[in-house]
């Protein structure tokens, strides 16, 4: 009985460390005028080139279905009007078609 009453009063005096502790850094935090321009993120850079222009060979009437974002590299579904779909996986940082799939015959 003894053993239980003294977990139970670390217990307490550690919950309220914890409660203690959790005050001060949220005070501190609150209270500090530079904390906001250290943890405040940049805004990203323009880059200052066109960005690349891809030109994918699909016969006039084919459509772009749909588009998907796999790892660093965008899928996109062409539906062509005669034939079978093709996937196209581009890379978007500089345009470059780095594989293309043909589905069915």
């Amino acid at each position: 009985m003894q053993i239980l009453k003294a977990l139970i009063v670390i217990m307490g005096v550690l919950i309220l460390a914890g409660f203690t502790f959790l005050g001060v850094e949220l005070y501190k935090r609150m209270s500090d005028p530079n904390r906001a321009s250290l943890t405040a993120t940049a805004p990203a850079p323009v880059p200052a080139e066109r960005p690349a222009e891809v030109t994918l060979d699909v016969p006039a009437g084919a459509r772009i279905g749909e588009m998907l974002v796999a790892g660093n590299r965008v899928l996109f579904k062409v539906t062509l009007p005669q034939g079978p779909d093709r996937l196209y996986l581009i890379d978007p940082r500089n345009g470059a078609v780095t594989a293309t799939v043909t589905a069915g015959k």
